[in-house]
């Protein structure tokens, strides 16, 4: 494969995009960075084609959303590993590649022949990565997982919820993002060992589970458990590590409030006086940054908090406390909160890509990343098997009418 769609930090890169959900983020940051990232779909689609919410709500292969967000700066081609000479086109693309990135049960590819021990032999410089639920070794590498199972033993939904109420996950699929970005990070690690220490590729395992307890271990709740052997109740709205710290209710929507700094407190409670009246909120007993005497009436001072937010809107709460009053008060955005928000359009956050079925949409830019060497999107999500000429004709020397035959037999 010699064409990428663009440029970037990991322009000439070549991956192989095997991935279902679970891994779907990894390559599309590899292909924000300017990877040329080629997704292998079956014949049928791949399944992010076929989950919703659908562009005006309209079923569609090409008009999922979550596809057109996952896959943009892809190309796509359609091929069945499931078939012999499926599996034997795929070990011409592994020749020319850089990268594998597969989210199979473990032993799957292995059963086709296409594991790494397999596929290390025709490329000894490939980095094969895998990301499963439990990883490719242990006890627990066969079992089936998911975005709530991930959640549930990793650890993370035993700190999040109402103290009175059952655990939660937390919204969307946000166990997939961590998986993916250790891959991410695994894969561009291996690539620079590969190219300047060892010459040799490798396999990376990632399990989800795993990668999902260190972005909560270092919390709260988890730290409390060296000291007092015992479980942290969930905290809910508000917690009590600060007083206030947490979300309350605004005139118009949620907001965020916290205060570290005992000036902070200072001038956020004589707001809530000029507001409502309300001269208990100024007893010194209460001032300080670490806020003890908060603490021992913490249900009372975020009642008077309470009585507070709900009179004033979450924009003069955010602009009055930053600007004026020198208080970090920030709103609960909602999506229409920040496709209009003011900073991220002088950021240049968004941009709109043209898709050739469902048109125009906004997508962040440039995805986390910023710097000269990150590029813009370039291009909208592939259309099903876009790329199967350009790739098969044009890279591996098949003709039109080979192309026709593989169709036919249901090979891609």
């Amino acid at each position: 494969m010699t064409d990428s769609i663009g440029s970037g930090l990991l322009e000439g890169y070549r991956v192989l995009d095997l991935t279902d959900e679970r891994g779907v983020y990894c390559t599309k940051l590899l292909a924000d960075l300017g990877a040329d990232v080629v997704l292998v779909e079956p014949p049928s689609g791949h399944k992010g084609r076929h989950r919703g919410p659908y562009f005006h709500d309209e079923v569609h292969p090409e008009k999922s959303l979550y596809f057109l967000y996952f896959n943009t700066d892809k190309r796509s081609i359609t091929l069945n590993l499931e078939h012999p000479d499926g599996r034997d086109l795929f070990k011409q693309l592994v020749k020319k590649v850089d990268v594998v990135v597969e989210s199979f049960q473990p032993g799957y590819l292995k059963k086709l022949g296409l594991d790494y021990k397999d596929l290390s032999k025709i490329n000894h410089k490939l980095v094969m990565a895998s990301v499963t639920p439990f990883g490719q070794t242990g006890p627990y590498k066969n079992y089936k997982g998911s975005d709530l199972v991930t959640m549930a033993m990793g650890g993370y939904m035993q700190i999040t919820g109402n103290p009175d109420h059952a655990p939660l996950r937390l919204g969307n699929e946000h166990s997939h993002y961590p998986g993916s970005q250790y891959l991410a990070v695994g894969i561009t690690g291996a690539l620079y060992y590969r190219d300047f220490v060892s010459s040799k590729g490798q396999h990376i395992d990632v399990s989800q589970v795993e990668a999902t307890i260190p972005y909560h271990i270092e919390q709260h709740q988890a730290m409390m458990w060296h000291f007092t052997g015992q479980n942290v109740v969930r905290a809910g709205l508000q917690s009590q590590v600060g007083v206030p710290l947490g979300v309350f209710p605004a005139k118009d929507g949620w907001i965020a409030v916290l205060t570290v700094a005992a000036q902070e407190w200072d001038n956020l409670s004589q707001w809530v006086f000029e507001v409502t009246g309300e001269k208990t909120i100024l007893d010194e007993s209460l001032k300080g940054a670490v806020g003890q005497g908060r603490r021992q009436r913490f249900e009372e001072v975020n009642g008077y908090i309470t009585a507070f937010t709900t009179q004033v809107n979450r924009n003069e709460l955010f602009h009055d406390g930053q600007q004026k009053r020198g208080v970090p008060l920030h709103p609960v955005n909602t999506v229409e909160d920040l496709l209009n928000d003011t900073h991220l359009k002088a950021s240049d956050f968004w941009m709109e890509l043209d898709h050739p079925v469902v048109g125009k949409l906004k997508y962040p830019k440039r995805g986390p990343f910023d710097g000269e060497d990150v590029p813009a999107l370039r291009k909208a999500a592939p259309l099903l098997g876009e790329h199967n000429k350009e790739i098969y004709c044009g890279e591996l020397g098949l003709t039109q009418k080979d192309l026709a035959l593989l169709r036919s037999a249901g090979i891609i």
